[in-house]
């Protein structure tokens, strides 16, 4: 039986589906044609979504058995001050327990490197931009996290122009070289990263990620509002 959280992403994905959440994103995607800029785009969500999360549940996979998770998680969380904001949801909580960590994304992923993990900080410390010359493994998280901040959870722009496609596409590639190496890995990811660069992507392939990209930080604002909250009335008893 689904838990109530299952339940509201399910109901929110099944709108989302229809296109009730994707109304107003397709609206503002709409004065676009497939361009250059607007592919750009599609290619570094496809990037962050594959690549780069995959790389970085390599590196927790390297750090911890899942079962190893599961319980320093419980003691980081018991031990949390009063009063503070738990910054692993109840729905991660349980994403955690189930021990698949293909099911994490970076936000996550990043919270259990930090703070479960004995990966040491890069100079400036955990959560500030590392300095260009900082190689080690906790500053190439945190630039993928930075990455996936810019481009992804706080995307304000649908268009990424050739330069700055370049300039990022560099920079991820030597972070994922970074990190396989580290992991001790072949290298799939990088080449994963190359061919992306430049493969085929036709408009429907491109609304793909980039209604993807989107779609899946509204829900998760949409279930964080909810985690603590009241069953709505319209979804008791809904079978969804």
């Amino acid at each position: 039986m689904l838990n109530i959280f299952e339940q509201v992403f399910k109901f929110y994905y099944l709108l989302a589906e229809k296109g009730y959440l994707l109304t107003t994103i397709r609206m503002a995607l709409s004065k676009y044609d497939s361009t250059r800029e607007t592919t750009n785009l599609a290619r570094v969500a496809r990037i962050i979504l594959g690549p780069c999360t995959d790389a970085l549940r390599a590196v927790l996979k390297k750090e911890m058995t899942p079962a190893a998770l599961s319980h320093n998680v419980k003691v980081f969380m018991a031990n949390l001050p009063k009063y503070t904001k738990p910054p692993i949801s109840k729905t991660q909580l349980q994403q955690i327990n189930c021990g698949d960590y293909s099911n994490f994304d970076i936000p996550l992923l990043y919270v259990l490197l930090r703070n479960i993990c004995s990966i040491p900080e890069h100079r400036l410390t955990w959560g500030n931009k590392p300095s260009r010359t900082d190689r080690s493994v906790s500053a190439n998280i945190e630039r993928l996290r930075l990455i996936r901040n810019e481009y992804y959870g706080h995307a304000t722009h649908f268009a990424i122009h050739d330069t700055e496609f370049i300039n990022q596409w560099k920079e991820v590639f030597s972070i994922v070289i970074e990190l396989e190496a580290y992991i001790g890995s072949s290298t799939d990811l990088q080449d994963a990263v190359t061919e992306i660069k430049s493969c085929p992507m036709d408009r429907e392939v491109e609304q793909k990620f980039i209604d993807k990209l989107l779609l899946i930080e509204e829900l998760q604002d949409r279930i964080a509002s909810l985690e603590n909250t009241k069953v709505p009335f319209l979804l008791k008893g809904m079978a969804i």
